[in-house]
């Protein structure tokens, strides 16, 4: 009974045994699925790109990219910086070196200068002359003199006219000198040109019989340095009528009859000549305390220019 249980425990170990022997087997012979898929996955873990992988990629790219436009950036900056060959200008020819013309200027420009200078030199007006020398008018009467200038190709034909004295008025344009005589007298018309040379001419003014003094003139026409003169001359008269005695040495404005006051007035020489004595009587009366014999005067014209004039009468007592 013993040896029948042994017997039965033996075989039943023994086919357990066997049974997970060949099991084994099996299952080493047959693939199992999970393996695989676990294989497959590995396989396409290693062949699709990491996301690493992917941004270093893409920043490789970029890299590049960057690199490439800045390489055309300098290409273009380099095109734009280098200067653009030019055709050099066909230099003229069969021109004289020290020659100026429209399709050429000398580079020499000391030697242009100098021609230059020294051409203008050359043309300097070397004189003047007037048309006559001496010429006679009555008042009222105009002339016109020439004014030539040497040599005829002279550059700056320029010049200026003045006379002595009051008893004309000139004007020039540079080619001719208008006179006008104004009252009787004496003078001498000088002209100068630009660059200082004179000529001149002897004017001799004579009263116009036609003009008296008892003819209304206008102020410009009747204030003149003769007529002025003349004034003095009469008031200076009147001092010495009434006793005082005459000292050329005074000088001093005790009484100023000033000519400008009849500005825009026709007047006549005896109307102005009375209404001046007249202005210096009464002044005197107020100046002369006792004999005007007592009084030393003096009476002078003063021009305050523009053709006015002050009539100066200064009074001193004598010295005892």
């Amino acid at each position: 009974m013993k040896k029948h249980y042994l017997a039965f425990v033996l075989a039943a170990i023994i086919g357990a045994v066997c049974a997970a022997s060949c099991g084994s087997g099996v299952e080493s012979s047959i693939p199992q699925p999970e393996k695989t898929r676990a294989t497959s996955a590995t396989v396409a873990v290693t062949t699709e790109p990491s996301a690493t992988q992917s941004a270093s990629t893409k920043a490789t790219e970029a890299t590049k990219a960057t690199t490439k436009a800045k390489t055309k950036s300098r290409a273009r900056a380099s095109v734009n910086s280098t200067p653009r060959a030019t055709q050099s200008p066909t230099a003229p020819t069969n021109i004289p070196p020290d020659s100026i013309s429209g399709a050429n200027i000398n580079p020499n420009l000391n030697t242009i200068a100098g021609r230059v200078a020294a051409d203008i030199a050359a043309r300097q007006v070397s004189s003047i002359s007037l048309s006559k020398s001496d010429i006679e008018l009555e008042v009222g009467e105009s002339t016109e003199l020439s004014v030539a200038y040497y040599p005829d190709n002279a550059m700056y034909k320029l010049c200026t006219a003045k006379v002595g004295n009051g008893c004309v008025i000139v004007s020039t344009n540079n080619r001719t000198v208008t006179v006008k005589a104004k009252s009787a007298g004496t003078t001498v018309l000088t002209v100068t040109s630009s660059n200082g040379h004179k000529a001149t001419c002897n004017i001799t003014v004579k009263r116009n019989e036609e003009i008296t003094d008892d003819t209304k003139l206008d102020h410009a026409d009747l204030c003149t340095a003769s007529n002025v003169n003349r004034w003095v001359a009469n008031l200076t008269a009147e001092c010495q009528r009434l006793g005082m005695t005459q000292s050329a040495s005074l000088k001093g404005a005790d009484i100023a009859i000033d000519t400008a006051d009849g500005k825009g007035k026709k007047q006549s020489f005896n109307e102005v000549n009375a209404a001046n004595i007249q202005t210096a009587k009464s002044q005197l009366a107020a100046l002369v305390t006792g004999d005007y014999k007592d009084y030393v005067f003096n009476c002078y014209s003063e021009s305050k220019g523009g053709g006015e004039y002050f009539i100066n009468i200064v009074v001193e007592e004598k010295q005892q």
